[in-house]
């Protein structure tokens, strides 16, 4: 029976106290139907709570923390929220984002694994190291931006703009990737070390191929396969394993209510952004605003929208002023692009 004496307690955690709590890991790690549906009903009812239990799952499921491999379960949950208790004590710190917050939090759990291997090695007769050389990389992209990225293993990415994706700087026996937004992977092959994705709640498999993820937080995450074969599950429910083995193919998975779909893209469109083109399929207008911003980094205002708008178009690395000049011929609007803030853009609808 899972333990539901500790729900008021909860109320006030933060990121470090859900790190620091040996049910909430045991939840992440061996997630049963139970504290599944506890977790699940907690954070409906705590809506703000849910970017501190994301970061401290990204943060545990990236360093596995496994308690028969490390110091006992109580000093390993002690040590890592006294590391990050110093972070509020110091001066003049900056108010920083969660997701800063989190990767901060992954660089001390690092520490502290290291000291677990300090510690095992002074009971041990055989030499062990006392701490590790490698790293955890965090790239990111604001709106505006794209890069391509290589990884430990040669492997590339393709980083879309408001995206990060962070990793080791050397991969163990698998190569684990955690992506927020949305990134094209060509994976070299490796049949021996897998390669996953882990974006918003759904894990992605791959051994050598070519698929893109785009999992913004908030919306569904959106998985296409370009070339060779991939699996999708959720971190929840990993016995659900659907593979996708067709171009084209294409898996929804949606993390409030843990629903994975698979279908099929009608073309390959959907990674062209990787080409540097812009693509709308019948897209609604707050869509086709959205991408905008983050492509163009610009900051628009819209008036007078009183209908449904649903545009197709393509635009191969055109000026922000050709694709709006093009968008408003057919769905009947001006825009303005401030003289003295180029990135204020006003629309308007006639």
């Amino acid at each position: 029976m899972y333990n539901r004496g500790r729900r008021m307690d909860y109320h006030e955690y933060e990121m470090e106290d859900f790190l620091a709590d040996p049910e909430f890991r045991n939840w992440v790690l061996k997630p049963n139907p139970a504290s599944n549906f506890f977790w699940k009903k907690w954070l409906s009812a705590n809506p703000s709570k849910r970017n501190a239990v994301s970061a401290a799952k990204e943060i545990i499921l990236s360093l596995k923390f496994q308690t028969e491999n490390e110091i006992d379960e109580k000093d390993q949950g002690e040590l890592l929220k006294a590391i990050l208790g110093k972070r509020k004590q110091l001066p003049g710190v900056k108010k920083m984002t969660w997701q800063a917050v989190a990767f901060q939090a992954a660089a001390c759990a690092l520490l502290m694994i290291a000291l677990s291997f300090g510690h095992r090695a002074t009971t041990s007769t055989q030499l062990e190291p006392v701490f590790s050389s490698i790293r955890y990389i965090v790239k990111e992209n604001f709106k505006g931006q794209k890069s391509r990225i290589t990884l430990p293993d040669g492997s590339t990415v393709f980083l879309n703009n408001n995206s990060k994706v962070s990793y080791a700087s050397q991969f163990g026996d698998e190569r684990e990737i955690f992506l927020e937004g949305e990134a094209f992977f060509e994976v070299k092959k490796n049949p021996a070390k897998p390669f996953l994705v882990n974006s918003n709640g759904l894990v992605t498999k791959a051994l050598g191929t070519a698929f893109n993820v785009k999992a913004y937080q908030g919306e569904k995450v959106e998985v296409g396969l370009v070339e060779g074969k991939i699996s999708v599950a959720s971190v929840s429910e990993d016995k659900d394993i659907r593979i996708i083995g067709d171009q084209g193919g294409k898996a929804i998975f949606n993390a409030t209510d843990g629903q994975l779909d698979i279908s099929k893209y009608e073309d390959l469109d959907f990674y062209k952004w990787t080409k540097r083109i812009l693509v709308f399929k019948a897209a609604g207008f707050e869509e086709i605003e959205d991408a905008l911003e983050n492509w163009y980094d610009v900051d628009i205002t819209v008036r007078n929208l009183n209908r449904t708008i649903t545009y197709t178009g393509e635009f191969p690395s055109e000026s922000l002023e050709s694709v709006l000049a093009r968008i408003a011929f057919v769905e009947k609007f001006s825009f303005e692009i401030d003289e003295e803030n180029e990135r204020a853009v006003t629309i308007t609808f006639k």
